[in-house]
């Protein structure tokens, strides 16, 4: 599910591109077939044969490994995080193979392919970074789910690890174009585009059969998926969840922080505290808590995140939508009476100089316009996971560990 704020749209001439005319012409590049494919690198190619050969040699998959510097210091990067190590760090490849075991060393290889081809991006850089980050975490949230659920997967963690991967395919071809995008235009193409793009990527790289099913169908029906697609759509779900009680924390804990000083107040030298202003927000909180709305995401439909495409979000920056027109009945006319005008006598209110401040007219219904809270969304959650055949004890039981995984994270 992608998201939209903090998008980088600033091209180079800042002419606004057709939206029919850039559907087609990105539906064109795909079916050139080769648009923004990365090769896969070797070592992951051998990674996949050497993990479903029994008699594969550890020492061989090493020195393939060892041949290529950067995937090799990445991976034994990931194999000393804390997620791994068991407290004791391996210093060679070899050790961090014999650590991670034949099935273990392919996923993380294949995690570091991916993760290099998320760089490089000459716009929308921090949305393939945050999907990529997501998707490291939607394929730890995906092994839970096949251990939990007794499905025990082959492929459980690259198929939660890559099933979105078209998401930064979709992303790399149309910021190569020079036009200025717009953010909800962006979004759309990205969630109705990333399969077909995922699923072309993993044929193109050979990946197992799993793999491709689920990258082209994990937002199908719930009813006609398979289990397999089904474990990545709870994976999704929980990922969902867990990123928006994250969200959520940091935002109280920014506030909590507030809470000492705004209550003290200063004193002055006889003890007295003196009236001023309300406290505001240090800039550090501000940043803290806008970063953390930012990485919130909304309810299970990517479409419903707060941002600068949201139905509530200001349009202009002047006044509120319903302020009157200046040639409105309620503006301040040139031959108005002066300002701090006395009334007289005959009178029956106060001459008012100073414009009426408008407001936007009050939501007939509250109950349906209303913004759903944080329990509500965990609700519709837990509704769809149910539906998907996973009871809520098991689904925060989950959550708890993937809680625990997230505090080190190997990306």
């Amino acid at each position: 599910m992608p998201a939209t704020t903090n998008v980088e749209a600033k091209p180079s001439n800042g002419k606004q591109i057709d939206r029919t005319a850039l559907e087609a012409r990105l539906v064109r590049e795909l079916d050139g077939g080769r648009a923004a494919l990365p090769i896969l690198p070797h070592v992951a190619a051998q990674a996949i044969r050497f993990a479903n050969d029994p008699n594969s040699d550890l020492r061989k998959l090493a020195e393939m490994v060892e041949a290529d510097p950067p995937i090799a210091a990445r991976l034994l990067a990931v194999a000393n995080s804390v997620i791994y190590t068991r407290a004791v760090r391996v210093s060679s490849t070899r050790l961090a193979i014999i650590r991670l075991g034949l099935e273990g060393t392919r996923d993380l290889l294949f995690q570091v392919v991916y993760a290099s081809s998320t760089v490089g991006l000459p716009r929308y850089q921090d949305l393939v970074i945050r999907s990529f980050r997501r998707s490291v975490l939607c394929g730890v949230a995906a092994r839970l789910v096949s251990d939990k659920m007794r499905y025990r997967f082959e492929y459980d963690y690259l198929c939660g690890l890559l099933h979105d991967i078209g998401e930064a395919r979709i992303y790399r071809i149309l910021a190569n174009y020079k036009e200025a995008i717009d953010p909800a235009l962006l979004e759309d193409l990205v969630t109705r585009y990333h399969r077909r793009a995922g699923a072309e990527l993993a044929i193109a790289w050979g990946l197992p059969e799993p793999i491709i099913e689920t990258c082209a169908h994990h937002h199908d029906d719930p009813e006609k998926a398979s289990r397999l697609v089904k474990m990545v759509m709870m994976a999704d779900v929980l990922v969902a969840m867990l990123e928006r009680r994250q969200a959520v924390a940091s935002m109280a804990a920014a506030v909590a922080t507030l809470a000492p000083s705004a209550a003290e107040g200063p004193t002055s030298a006889d003890g007295a505290t003196p009236a001023s202003p309300p406290a505001t927000l240090p800039s550090s909180t501000e940043a803290e808590m806008a970063t953390a709305l930012d990485g919130a995401p909304g309810p299970t439909d990517a479409g419903a995140a707060l941002g600068p495409t949201s139905a509530i979000w200001p349009t202009s920056l002047t006044d509120p939508s319903g302020a009157p027109e200046p040639t409105s009945a309620t503006w301040p006319k040139e031959n108005d009476a002066p300002a701090n005008r006395a009334p007289s006598s005959s009178s029956a209110l106060p001459v008012v100089a100073a414009p009426v401040v408008a407001t936007a007219p009050a939501a007939a219904n509250t109950e349906t316009s209303a913004e759903p809270t944080p329990e509500d969304r965990d609700a519709a959650d837990f509704a769809r996971l149910a539906t998907l055949g996973m009871d809520r004890e098991l689904a925060d039981t989950i959550l708890v560990k993937l809680d625990e995984a997230i505090a080190d994270l190997p990306v």
